[in-house]
């Protein structure tokens, strides 16, 4: 559960990098932003990935501490991972969408 929450905070932050990288292709000549980019991402993504598995790593353990703590071991467990995915589902929907993606749900209900 933690590999799983890592891997979609680690994704999510890389994309929001990515985007703020993105605003500058225009500055360049695609030939040259091009290769600029490839080594802006790998100088920023490796140490990313390694980091955010850390942190994610630490904090979710804490939180399905914490969960256990508050609902049972097997239940807390499962509870602060579907809080996480939800909390993960919208900040996806708002960096995809731009939109709250729980108000879409309900409204297509």
């Amino acid at each position: 559960m933690v590999l799983i929450i890592g891997i979609l905070l680690a994704n999510l932050v890389a994309m929001w990098i990515e985007d703020y990288l993105l605003t500058y292709r225009w500055k360049y000549a695609p030939h040259i932003f091009t290769w600029i980019g490839m080594a802006v991402l790998v100088l920023i993504y490796y140490p990313l990935f390694t980091r955010i598995d850390k942190w994610a790593t630490k904090a979710g353990n804490k939180f399905i501490r914490a969960g256990k703590k508050l609902v049972g071991r097997e239940i807390g467990t499962i509870l602060a991972f579907f809080v996480a995915l939800l909390i993960l589902f919208f900040l996806y929907g708002l960096e995809w969408f731009d939109s709250n993606v729980f108000e879409s749900f309900f409204r297509s209900l």
